[in-house]
């Protein structure tokens, strides 16, 4: 059996070192992937808001089928986390060779139906402007293609975080997102394709991704396991589990992005200015909910390794280091979003009117962000202890309120604005529910000395 190596050892060493060291790849990476977006909006403002509008209305159903990454990398992050930290590396790749097996499946399956049903689903924000919707529609066409590749090598960067080695994701990733930054703008306006080079751009990069982790699972030399089959007869016993630690988690980023969307189609009835105001702000946002829900899924991969080798202590320390360093990058985002609002949509977008909106929403947005890089903590934590439920019932209770909220503000004087705020309120009830929930939960945890005794 194959020695691990140590320096992926979680549950040994000093916190703050291993956690930066685990979770700032994955937080680049991130970083990497909303400069990747922001890039793509700035070239398709180049063409006219109704494309950064088509785009940011197709893009819905890409980040709908987070929820089905979400499914598998997470079950599977868990389950190799664990087992690692209980030293049963076999459980491990059983975990992970599932895991990727499943969610290039259901890719395929979810692929197929966007392509199919395009135009049914682009009509859903009804829009009042046939161009822009064909165009979401040839987008969202061409982009599905990608998505069983983004899903499985989703999963692989699941497994090597689980594993405790967050670099090789982060290299391939970079590599992939470089390709798409170089490509994209070469189709869009050297080869003449328009918004559908931005999206040929990124079923490129996809499957550039997903071969090269195929090949970091396989053929490199430091891979988690000593052998690794991408497709192989299903253990129903693993499946099974990934699909309870995985569907909480699925379905709240599924309800999410559903009740988002009708919050989005609310922001359509102002005009397409609000929905490209409201795609650039999205960008821009990103800053703070992409490298906060990447430092939750290095902390899954943290405390999943600790709480499998059950060193309760380790795990408080863990969760005061990580809350300090998350409430600093809150603050920052925070004071990057209110002082720095206007001229960052200007950069994606030529309208006063429109600027106007987008850096409306920024500002008052910035409002949750604190409390919104807690939360990633919090999820984390309860995610790598393998308590995905919890999380979800906060979840899909404040985005319930988030369509309730929007719509009654927007009723109001306050107009766009209120769907802005709408969007805060909720944000702020659900970081403060799972912050107290959190604290409750953790008392309950065994003490260091109970299970030495």
């Amino acid at each position: 059996m194959k020695t691990r190596n140590m320096k992926f050892d979680l549950t040994n060493g000093p916190i703050f070192g291993k956690l930066v060291t685990l979770s700032l790849p994955i937080m680049a990476t991130s970083l990497m992937q909303t400069a990747h977006n922001m890039t793509n909006m700035f070239w398709l403002g180049g063409l006219g808001s109704d494309y950064v509008a088509a785009a940011g209305l197709a893009g819905q159903f890409l980040w709908l089928s987070m929820a089905f990454t979400m499914l598998c990398r997470i079950g599977a992050e868990i389950g190799v986390s664990q087992n690692m930290g209980k030293g049963e590396p076999e459980n491990a790749k059983q975990y992970a060779q599932n895991g990727f097996m499943l969610s290039f499946i259901i890719g395929i399956a979810y692929a197929v139906t966007m392509i199919v049903f395009s135009r049914q689903f682009i009509s859903f924000f009804g829009l009042d402007d046939p161009y822009v919707v064909g165009v979401a529609e040839q987008y969202l066409s061409i982009v599905a293609l990608s998505i069983p590749f983004t899903f499985s090598h989703f999963v692989v960067t699941g497994v090597y975080s689980g594993f405790g080695n967050t670099k090789i994701p982060f290299y391939i990733n970079s590599a992939a997102l470089m390709l798409n930054i170089v490509l994209s703008p070469i189709l869009i306006f050297v080869a003449g394709l328009g918004v559908d080079g931005a999206a040929i751009s990124m079923v490129v990069a996809a499957v550039f991704n997903f071969l090269l982790k195929v090949c970091a699972m396989t053929i490199y030399k430091n891979r988690p396991f000593e052998s690794y089959k991408t497709f192989i007869r299903p253990a129903w016993d693993k499946i099974v589990q990934i699909l309870k630690w995985g569907v909480p988690v699925g379905a709240e980023s599924m309800l999410f992005t559903l009740l988002f969307m009708v919050v989005s189609r609310l922001v359509a009835s102002f005009g397409t200015g609000a929905v490209a105001a409201h795609s650039v702000g999205l960008q821009v946002e990103s800053l703070s909910f992409m490298v906060g829900g990447g430092f939750a899924s290095a902390l899954t991969a943290f405390v999943g390794q600790n709480f499998g080798a059950k060193k309760w202590g380790r795990l408080r320390s863990t969760y005061r280091v990580a809350s300090v360093f998350m409430a600093i990058y809150g603050i920052i985002i925070t004071l990057v979003l209110f002082l720095l609002a206007d001229p960052l949509v200007s950069v994606f977008l030529s309208e006063p009117a429109d600027i106007r909106m987008g850096g409306d929403y920024l500002r008052i947005i910035a409002l949750a962000q604190l409390l919104f890089s807690l939360e990633g903590v919090v999820v984390g934590s309860f995610r790598g202890r393998g308590l995905t439920m919890k999380p979800t019932i906060a979840g899909v209770s404040s985005n319930v309120l988030r369509v309730i909220a929007s719509y009654a503000l927007a009723a109001t004087a306050l107009g766009i604005n209120g769907v802005w705020f709408g969007i805060v309120i909720a944000m702020t009830t659900k970081s403060c529910w799972l912050l107290i929930w959190h604290k409750i939960n953790i008392r309950t945890m065994p003490k260091e000395d109970e299970v030495s005794a």
